[in-house]
């Protein structure tokens, strides 16, 4: 789980290059920009471990619905305004 989808999963936000969000009414850094890349502090790798074991639990847990069985196609009616087809033999050749 990355930085984005943890700041998502538990309602956080991005100020001043700190990724953070509220714990058990107490704000926690979840992470810093260091460059182009998020560095998890200690806390948020520990909230990022636990959230992603729980994503895994949640989508294990879900049911798995069957598809639906595919329906075969009802009857085309073709229109006199169609074109009709041109067969290559009849068009000759430019030259």
């Amino acid at each position: 789980m990355n930085v984005l989808d943890l700041l998502a999963r538990l309602g956080g936000e991005i100020l001043s290059n700190k990724a953070r969000a509220v714990v058990d009414g107490k704000i926690v850094i979840l992470a810093r920009m260091n460059g182009n890349d998020w560095e998890y502090t200690p806390e948020g790798q520990a909230l990022a471990d636990a959230h992603s074991n729980a994503a895994v639990e949640e989508a294990a847990a879900k049911p798995k619905r069957a598809k639906k069985p595919a329906e075969p196609v009802a009857e085309v009616e073709t229109t006199p305004e169609a074109p009709a087809a041109v067969e290559l033999a009849d068009v000759e050749p430019e030259l």
